[in-house]
């Protein structure tokens, strides 16, 4: 009897595989090997490898809208949740995020998967803005105030 693997252990495998050896050198022969499975299923369940990346990151942001990030009028439980997410993102992907980041330049097609995290970039930025607008953050560019409260978890990733 044949075992289903689920796309979770694939998309876990993708990661591991592109962790390893970086976007443009992870091939789907070895994400499928990683997986247990055959390159014609990991072809068959997502296509090509920037469709197998993008239902990654794809997922990444569900567990966002999950964590509830969002404006409730407590600033210190809505920061605190999104350096909870960014926390628990760059520990269990902080090598391939650091692996993407080098990447984008030179694969064109990671840019357009980047549009999914500027959307959540975004939203945190319109809960930085609404707090300043609130009067209880500094004004400042809320892109740059984000950058300044999740950086340093990044940082910490890229240094190890």
């Amino acid at each position: 009897m044949a075992r289903t693997v689920s796309d979770g252990h694939i998309l876990e495998a993708a990661l591991d595989v592109i962790a390893q050896h970086g976007y443009a050198g992870a091939t789907t022969r070895q994400i499928a090997a990683a997986a247990g499975i055959n390159e014609v299923t990991l072809f068959r369940r997502f296509g090509t490898k920037q469709k197998l990346l993008k239902a990654v990151i794809e997922q990444e942001a569900e567990s966002f809208m999950a964590a509830g990030v969002e404006y409730t009028g407590d600033v210190e439980a809505d920061l605190v949740r999104v350096i909870q997410f960014y926390q628990h993102l760059v520990h269990q992907q902080g090598r391939v995020i650091t692996t993407l980041l080098t990447e984008i330049p030179r694969q064109p097609e990671l840019v357009e998967l980047m549009h999914i995290p500027f959307t959540i970039m975004q939203k945190i930025g319109a809960v930085i803005e609404r707090y300043q607008q609130d009067g209880v953050l500094v004004n400042e560019p809320p892109m740059q105030a984000f950058v300044a409260l999740v950086g340093p978890l990044f940082l910490q990733s890229v240094l190890g």
